[in-house]
């Protein structure tokens, strides 16, 4: 998510969208996990402005985050509390400019599979919310980030990218191989006046990227997560690696009942549980000379699906083989050439034994009984034989073809008797693709079919979208609630856990059973948010320990436990927090008098003595007042006069 300053209210939208969100996803499916990180871009100028590293929003009069590329808050987890925790805990940031770093977030999302936990077997989606531009290769040499992108993960302890200021942003061709090679979907999810600029950017990153316009306030982010899901599960798009001279052609109805099979790659509005039939054709035409050419080792896969999605074929091309052989008896009228029997004028067939003067005869040997109908109308006759169209089979093209589970016939667990399947014993359904008995919906030392909270369909818990206690369920045997992420098969597995950590020696006597087999490995660290997480609580006097562990179930009834270190806590006397306030109290205020009495002496100290020394500074001259004017006259008697 873009938690730049102008993303801040969409945040909060997300919070309170959060527990939303475990309901809409609980309706897609019921094994999905959630994952949050942010972005905003580098944290090197002029991307930011010069002393607002530590807080960019300087320049809206308010206090954020200290900038940062990208940040992984929370990997992929079943844990809806916990995500919506970690988006509160999120805080904004800010740059300078409308354009964002999100090519940086995107591709650190995408290469780091054990940060984020990804699943092979998933479908992956990437939500891109933000209101901004994006920078591309090239704008990172404006900060000094010259290095190419190398593709690996660059996340810190703290889950930040740590390399960003030297490696420049990546381009849209190389994020859309990166899309490719991992197998993950983009969703942008920009406003309004950002949509014609992201509809260009979907268009260079092909079927891996789509485009939603996002409300002022997010508020429809759920509406776009749901139908983007649904627009990218009814798509199917058929890739291959061949390479010249190898030539692949692929052929469906995409499901349209009897219509005929055109040349397509893809298919649209797939529906979930139909099975969809494509037929591929290799074919060279001339042998190349490089000999390495002559074989070939081609994956085809389903561009949208999870990476475990692919069919690979083992290719041989007919090259440098005699080019006749005059004398073989496999050809019976005909030269034996490069593999093929090359038949002489008048004679036909695999091994040129058909004579084509006969004709009627032949025709004759493809109807069946009293019937007029050449191979039942189903197939074309060649030399006596019948060659059925897709779909039928027998001698005379008699019976439908059976079901098949995965392209194999009947699943392999039965016989194809003229079009249905005669199943084994302990196999059922159209294709024997379904055990008979429930025993695989019931997890190991349990007795509840899907724990008591689903059904039990084809060997599969099928878990009851609103459960009687008002929680959703899911889980491979509808054990743990989506809601809080708690597991109700806990209480088969805590003692044995709790025997292993507190006393190994008495350990056989509650983990070895007739009915489950344990397999126990002991971890330094649980992830919490896993949905097979369990833990175990002792509480002796004032102290509680926890023992988080994980289960996992293997095949045969063998269940795998992951046990985690003992963590253990003292609780305080409730007498002693109210005298710890009480007296803290009183001594903050106590500290806070004391501290300012010395603040006032010292201030009328210094104020005392900066008055004495201008006094000292202070000299008074005598001086007469210009005004004064003296009582005092005095006369002079002339010298002349002085004698009489």
């Amino acid at each position: 998510m873009d938690l730049t300053w102008s993303m801040r209210d969409d945040k909060e939208t997300l919070i309170r969208l959060g527990w939303n969100m475990s309901q809409t996803f609980g309706s897609i499916t019921n094994n999905f996990r959630l994952g949050f990180g942010s972005y905003a871009d580098k944290p090197v100028m002029p991307y930011i402005f010069p002393g607002h590293e530590e807080n960019p929003c300087k320049s809206e009069h308010t206090e954020c985050s200290p900038i940062y590329s990208y940040w992984h808050h929370l990997k992929l987890t079943g844990d809806i509390q916990r995500f919506i925790t970690e988006v509160n805990n999120s805080q904004v940031t800010g740059n300078v400019d409308n354009l964002e770093g999100a090519l940086d977030g995107l591709v650190q999302a995408i290469v780091c599979t054990n940060e984020i936990n990804w699943a092979r077997q998933a479908r992956k989606i990437i939500l891109v919310a933000t209101d901004g531009h994006l920078h591309t290769a090239g704008d990172g040499k404006l900060g000094g980030a010259v290095k190419r992108q190398d593709f690996k993960c660059h996340l810190d302890e703290r889950g930040q990218y740590s390399l960003a200021a030297q490696f420049d942003y990546s381009s849209l061709a190389e994020l859309s191989r990166l899309l490719q090679e991992y197998k993950i979907n983009v969703i942008f999810a920009v406003t309004e006046e950002r949509r014609n600029e992201y509809e260009e950017i979907v268009k260079l990153l092909r079927e891996k990227a789509t485009v939603a316009t996002l409300t002022s306030d997010s508020s429809n982010i759920l509406d776009i997560i749901e139908n983007a899901y649904h627009r990218i599960t009814s798509k199917l798009i058929l890739r291959d690696n061949s390479s010249s001279p190898l030539i692949m052609e692929y052929f469906s109805n995409c499901g349209e009942g009897n219509v005929s099979e055109w040349n397509t790659l893809e298919c649209d509005d797939i529906k979930e549980g139909q099975m969809y039939d494509f037929k591929v054709v290799l074919s060279y035409k001339e042998c190349p000379r490089d000999k390495d050419l002559w074989r070939q080792r081609v994956v085809i896969e389903d561009e949208l699906a999870s990476q475990l999605s692919n069919i690979i074929i083992d290719v041989e091309l007919l090259c440098g083989c005699n080019c006749k052989d005059t004398e073989s008896s496999y050809c019976q009228h005909g030269t034996y050439e490069c593999g093929l029997c090359k038949c002489d004028s008048g004679w036909s067939g695999e091994t040129c034994d058909c004579d084509e003067s006969s004709l009627s005869n032949n025709v004759q040997q493809c109807i069946r009984g009293n019937s007029t109908k050449i191979c039942s109308e189903r197939g074309d006759c060649v030399c006596g034989k019948c060659f059925c169209d897709d779909g039928y089979n027998g001698e005379f093209c008699e019976c439908s073809a059976c079901d098949k589970m995965d392209g194999i016939e009947c699943s392999n667990k039965g016989t194809c008797n003229c079009g249905v399947c005669q199943c084994i014993e302990g196999w059922e359904g159209n294709a024997c693709q379904c055990p008979s008995t429930n025993e695989l919906c019931i997890a190991p030392g349990s007795q509840e079919i899907c724990a008591g909270h689903g059904y039990c369909d084809c060997g599969e818990c099928r878990c009851n979208v609103t459960a009687a206690d008002g929680f959703y369920y899911r889980g491979t045997y509808c054990e743990s609630t989506i809601s809080t992420g708690g597991s109700g098969l806990c209480v088969l597995y805590d003692r044995c856990v709790n025997a292993t950590v507190e006393d190994p020696k008495k350990a056989n006597e509650f983990c070895q059973t007739n009915i489950i087999t344990y397999n126990i490995e002991r971890v330094e660290s649980v992830d919490i948010g896993n949905g097979h997480h369990c833990f175990v609580k002792t509480v002796m006097e004032r102290t509680t320990c926890f023992i988080h562990y994980i289960y996992e179930f293997q095949k045969n009834n063998v269940v795998t436990l992951k046990i985690g270190n003992k963590q253990c806590h003292t609780l305080v006397h409730g007498a002693v927090i109210p005298s710890v306030i009480i007296i803290g109290t009183v001594c903050l205020g106590l500290a806070s008098l004391l501290i300012w009495k010395c603040w006032a002496s010292m201030k009328d100290r210094r104020e005392y003595e900066k008055f004495m020394k201008e006094q000292q500074k202070t000299v008074f001259s005598l001086n007469q007042n210009p005004l004064f004017k003296s009582p005092i006259s005095r006369y002079s008697v002339p010298s002349m006069y002085k004698e009489n």
